[in-house]
């Protein structure tokens, strides 16, 4: 699209230009993957008072634990600092610190740990935006300040300055300045955020073009009353932009507004249209960061922008609006997996009061704070009753958990919406309206059925869905365990990246049954999260286990549906599943030997989940059901070696042992002791620990297996009996 508009112009300056710029960002995309390649580290590797240059304003602190983005002195790599301070004294000396910092630091370097769920947000293609592709865990941490020099320095200690600066404002009006002016966010804030997101107003938060053009017109407006002259300005304002990148955070939405902003304040001397200009800021983009269209903000802030471009000057008004929206959806779909209802109308409505009033007296209320002490105060007040609005707005029905369609489908909602938004007619919005419909029916009444183990760490959690229907079913939920210490209920937990998250891709926003194995937190103490994010028919547990306070505890007050909990033993066939309980016999008091143990047939494979049964369990069973056999075993106590006895395994015949298992765990699971056994009859071993993700999907006769890594991304974790 853009060489097209480009090519069309029949300008061989403007071509020639162009072409290079496209040659050197092929070079660049080029260069970079071969620095990802020889860069990461294969292996965990020990450093020793290695020393890294820290800027201020790229330390984060999070209770005890602190992480920093990090320049090795000697190479210039680009590293990420992970630190447990030992004592309160020394997170508040670290975070006192406003100036460049040396840190020599002694610890153990790592590659980036990769994400190893479907759908999950990764991380480490995260950092490599910013060139950086390995981590240092930090076991001793010397921090010295350091004398910046240069401009660069200089703006990212005037940034973390500011930042501190704006904390003693009071409270909304502190989260507002530090996000809006400089793109830092503030925990203070984060449920204010989450009504944000729900409503889709998300992208007013994230400093984009709006807020570099109003923060650019009044610039404008104060050299103006300055008796600057008209050239002297727009020169002025060319060479501070790019100082405001950097002050501003440097987000994706942010470099292209700047791209813009130059584009626009030079058009004058290269007689390039907007719509040129945006092209070329998404090829300098690209240059500058190869990744830039992988990235929801990336796309969001380039499709927006060239829509406005392109969408004919006599749509105004709630017709831009939603053209504007309709443009957006498929990336925000196929990122965020939900839309509200209200978004259109948040949109038309809130985004002028914001860009009109909210915007222009934060930014105000930064400048003259100490000038006009009442201001700030009135500010704040307001913007306590903008977010009591938003609040309000939130929860009101009408959020659509949509899921995230398949890639095809979202590149012909992408392009059909491209092709409408300039002349648009009733009748193409209903035909554009008619494959949004089939693609949620495509998410949400899939062909295939699933069997899912979910990497949630040193736990278990098994999602469940059936062919040609919504019904979800969850074997545990996962949990972690805190030897001692209450869990914390927090609202954003490991199952929240995970299974979660998963689910709300698949566009599951009620669960019909969770079936808890036992009462360890290890399986069951994500419960409290699951029940806050869907509606939850009924919980089934082993009989005794319903009245214990474990178990009560953990389902909140204010979860979507209070669940019917059904006690079960060995022989019940539960309705609608095609799962039957094989233990416990007896009424029991959910400890691991009284673990239940569910077997079902799913496509052409049946399977077994053994929970954390012991292996007098195990024996129990066989002897009960002399006659079973099993394709799939789901491996007890996440191989441990007091499970998967070797006379069980012998009877069971199972092709396939799943092995729940996390990463560098203190108990060595998955034990070696019952690998061997595995080996010795036959069964396949499939561990979360290298594999991440598995998933088994079925189509009527024929199914396969899928695993999210390809089993070599975490060998330098790994036991070395588990790299063979």
């Amino acid at each position: 699209m853009t060489f097209y508009r480009i090519i069309s112009l029949k300008e061989r300056t403007v071509l020639i230009v162009t072409c290079c710029i496209a040659i050197f960002t092929a070079v660049r995309c080029f260069n970079e993957q071969q620095n990802i390649r020889s860069i990461t580290v294969k292996q965990q590797c020990e450093i020793t008072n290695r020393t890294y240059l820290v800027l201020p304003d790229q330390v984060t602190i999070n209770d005890s634990f602190i992480s920093a983005r990090a320049t090795d002195v000697q190479t210039g790599e680009r590293v990420i600092l992970a630190y447990f301070a030992k004592n309160y004294q020394e997170v508040q000396k670290i975070s006192k610190i406003s100036s460049v910092m040396r840190w020599t630091v002694s610890g153990n370097k790592c590659p980036l740990e990769p994400a190893t769920n479907f759908n999950q947000f990764d991380s480490q293609r995260y950092y490599w935006q910013f060139h950086i592709y390995n981590q240092v865990k930090c076991k001793q941490l010397r921090v010295v300040n350091n004398y910046q020099s240069g401009l660069i320095q200089r703006c990212h200690v005037l940034r973390a300055k500011l930042y501190t600066y704006f904390s003693y404002f009071p409270h909304p009006l502190a989260s507002y300045c530090q996000q809006l002016i400089l793109g830092m966010k503030n925990d203070q804030s984060a449920e204010m955020m989450e009504n944000v997101k729900r409503l889709g107003l998300l992208h007013l938060f994230c400093i984009s073009g709006m807020h570099v053009v109003l923060i650019t017109d009044c610039l404008r407006k104060g050299l103006v009353r300055a008796h600057f002259n008209r050239e002297d300005i727009e020169w002025l304002l060319i060479i501070s932009l790019p100082i405001y990148l950097i002050i501003g955070g440097g987000s994706i939405s942010l470099i292209r507004a700047v791209i813009m902003a130059e584009m626009n304040l030079i058009q004058r001397v290269t007689g390039l249209s907007s719509l040129d200009g945006w092209a070329m800021s998404l090829l300098g983009g690209l240059l500058f960061d190869p990744w830039l269209l992988l990235t929801l903000g990336g796309q969001l802030s380039y499709l927006l922008s060239f829509a406005l471009q392109v969408i004919s000057n006599t749509i105004r008004s709630y017709r831009q609006s939603l053209l504007l929206n309709l443009v957006s959806l498929p990336s925000v779909l196929a990122f965020v997996y939900e839309i509200h209802l209200l978004t259109f109308i948040c949109s038309f409505l809130i985004i002028p009061f914001f860009s009109e009033i909210i915007f222009p007296a934060v930014i105000i209320s930064a400048l003259l704070s100490k000038w006009l002490p009442l201001f700030p105060l009135l500010v704040n007040y307001l913007l306590k009753e903008f977010e009591w609005l938003l609040g309000e707005l939130s929860n009101w029905p009408g959020l659509i958990r949509f899921g995230k369609p398949s890639a095809i489908i979202i590149w012909v909602l992408f392009i059909v919406t491209l092709l409408i938004i300039d002349h648009y007619r009733l009748r193409s919005l209903l035909f554009l309206g008619g494959l949004y419909a089939i693609a949620f029916i495509t998410v949400h009444i899939p062909l295939y059925g699933e069997v899912t183990f979910v990497d949630i760490g040193q736990g278990d959690s098994v999602i469940i869905r059936y062919p040609f229907s919504n019904r979800v079913e969850l074997i545990d939920t996962g949990g972690k365990l805190l030897f001692g210490k209450r869990p914390a209920r927090t609202k954003r937990d490991y199952a929240t990246k995970t299974s979660i998250n998963y689910l709300k891709s698949c566009g599951v926003s009620k669960i019909d049954t969770i079936y808890l194995s036992h009462h360890d937190l290890d399986h069951i103490g994500y419960l409290t999260s699951v029940l806050q994010n869907f509606k939850v028919k009924q919980l089934v547990v082993p009989k005794g286990m319903e009245k214990q306070h474990s178990l009560i505890r953990l389902i909140p007050v204010n979860c979507q549906q209070i669940p019917q909990i059904l006690p079960v033993v060995a022989g019940n066939k539960l309705s609608c599943s095609n799962l039957y309980v094989l233990h416990p016999f007896d009424k029991s008091e959910g400890k691991n030997e009284d673990s239940m143990v569910l077997a079902g047939v799913f496509g052409q494979l049946k399977f077994m989940f053994m929970g954390d049964l012991d292996r007098q369990g195990e024996r129990n069973i066989m002897h009960r059901n002399p006659d079973l056999k099993i394709d799939v075993l789901k491996l007890g106590h996440h191989g441990s070696k007091t499970s998967s006895d070797p006379q069980f395994i012998r009877q069971l015949l199972p092709r396939i042992g799943i092995i729940s298992a996390g990463r560098q765990n203190r108990y060595g699971h998955p034990n070696q002791e019952t690998l061997i056994t595995l080996s010795k009859n036959n069964v396949k071993p499939v561990s979360t620990q290298r594999y991440g993700m598995i998933r088994y999907r079925y189509y009527g006769s024929s199914y396969h297996w899928q695993t999210k890594l390809k089993g070599d991304e975490y060998g330098w974790m790994l036991p070395r009996l588990n790299n063979k």
